[in-house]
């Protein structure tokens, strides 16, 4: 009997380890800089990851990263710029959206350099 009420204890003690591991991860929320300008208002505060080109940069920690159809500005001064960024680069940048003024910043926490496929959507 004692025997049994081990056995049974610890396979618990595994199912409840391994369902608080399940509910505490969250899937990052990925999305290009089109995808979040058509309704910036529904991330406004959230942590996620955004991918798009660099349009321009400035010597105030700012970005402006460009989509096709669309533009936001990123503000670094909260992370290290990686040595490949530049004007034409695709980067990843994974932070937190705050609206200002009339417009949307997004302040890095991490930016990451690569290739472009590595930010694209799969078919």
């Amino acid at each position: 009997m004692e025997r049994r009420v081990r056995i049974l204890v610890t396979l618990g003690l595994i199912v409840a380890l391994s369902g608080l591991m399940l509910i505490s991860v969250e899937p990052e929320v990925d999305l290009s800089v089109d995808q979040l300008m058509e309704a910036p208002s529904e991330y406004e505060g959230e942590t996620f990851r955004l991918h798009g080109t660099v349009q321009s940069m400035n010597m105030n920690n700012h970005i402006t990263l460009e989509g096709e159809n669309a533009t936001i500005q990123i503000d670094y001064s909260g992370t290290v710029l990686p040595s490949g960024v530049e004007d034409g680069k695709t980067i990843s940048v994974r932070g937190e959206l705050v609206a200002d003024g009339d417009g949307w910043v997004m302040h890095a926490y991490e930016i990451k350099t690569g290739c472009p496929s590595k930010y694209e959507a799969e078919a």
